[in-house]
Formats: structure tokens, sequence, C-alpha cells
């Protein structure tokens, strides 16, 4: 997709709106964004003293956790259907 087609949107994240903008739709932003905001929720519940910022940096490492997570499951995956 060209730069110049991408869509500016706007979301709401840790009470800050901020404007985004990339190759996913609106429907998908949102996703994301419901995603994000529960997993603050989350964090708040369980850390109430804790800043903005280091909520940001939690969600940071739990969404970094979860990514290196699913490419381990996808490379032994990969790796089983190598040996069929």
């Amino acid at each position: 997709m060209p730069q110049n087609d991408r869509e500016r949107i706007q979301v709401e994240f840790l009470g800050e709106t901020i404007s985004v903008k990339g190759e996913s739709n609106r429907a998908e932003m949102d996703t994301i964004t419901d995603y994000l905001n529960e997993q603050s929720e989350l964090l708040k519940s369980r850390f109430p003293h804790l800043t903005t910022k280091g909520m940001a940096v939690l969600i940071a490492f739990n969404l970094a956790n979860e990514l290196l997570q699913v490419r381990k499951d996808y490379e032994a995956l990969v790796s089983l259907l190598d040996q069929s």
C-alpha cells in the first residue's frame, strides 16, 4: 500500500488520544487498541500505583514476550511439518 494511501486514525490509549497512520484499517486498529486497553486495565488492577510510563513499558514487555512465544511455536510447527 503506498504511504499516501494510508489513513490517519485517532485512537485512545492510556487516557491519551494518539494519531496513528499505518497499513491497518480502522477495524484492525480498533481491535489493537481494545487489546492494549484491556492489558492496561489488567495491569492497573494488579499494580494500582504504576505510572503511565511504567504501564506502557510492562505492556511492551508482555507483547514482546507473546511475540517471541508465537515465533517459537511457529518454528516448532514448521519443524514438525518439515519432518513429515
